[in-house]
């Protein structure tokens, strides 16, 4: 299979399949290789977390990346997009699980701010990961499933970038790319919406 035919599929479910079975993986060899659960929670956490940002910023600049420079990659990605966006939500579904575990059973804590940040992402995630189908964009009428994945979307970007930032300069280099990274990708979305209005 040659590099442009990759692009040109509509991979679908075979990308959460593919995410999963990684995900699976990974934690597996982390439990294996760290001797339990307790002991593998601060080698994961991080990862994870990873993981799901690259993912979502996939996912958050697949139609910019088309509108700025059209070519294989974006086409593939606007294809996809759906299912980019509900492997985000498995991974970092996973992720708070391995966050509340890490709290529930090991001394580490988390402000109240944190928590409820971070927990208002999830129910912005959690309701775009439920209305991800045609039949929920029937049912709340396009405009409204726009909105809903709009504001949930910049949500999740905005506690992303925040908590990077917010950790600096204790979590270099990794806060400092997500940073970055999202901030290139907030840049991306601002310069198609523009491009598109002119």
């Amino acid at each position: 299979m040659t590099t442009g035919n990759f692009w040109n599929l509509n991979q679908g479910p075979a990308i959460i399949r593919t995410v999963a079975v990684l995900l699976v993986a990974f934690l597996a060899m982390s439990y294996e290789i760290q001797g339990g659960m307790l002991a593998m929670l601060p080698h994961v956490m991080k990862p994870t977390a990873w993981l799901a940002f690259a993912l979502f910023i996939m996912a958050f600049t697949a139609s910019s990346i088309q509108i700025l420079f059209p070519g294989s990659y974006g086409r593939w990605a606007m294809k996809n997009r759906r299912y980019i966006g509900l492997s985000f939500a498995l991974v970092h579904f996973v992720h708070a699980g391995l966050v509340l575990s890490n709290l529930a059973l090991t001394d580490a804590t988390r402000t109240v701010g944190e928590l409820s940040g971070g927990g208002l992402a999830y129910v912005f995630l959690g309701l775009m990961a439920l209305t991800s189908n045609n039949a929920s964009v029937r049912k709340l009428g396009a405009k409204n499933w726009k909105r809903l994945h709009k504001i949930g979307s910049y949500y999740i970007w905005l506690i992303f970038v925040a908590r990077s930032l917010g950790e600096l300069p204790g979590n270099l280099p990794s806060g400092g790319v997500i940073a970055v990274i999202g901030l290139t990708a907030l840049m991306f979305r601002i310069s198609a919406w523009r491009k598109l209005r002119k």
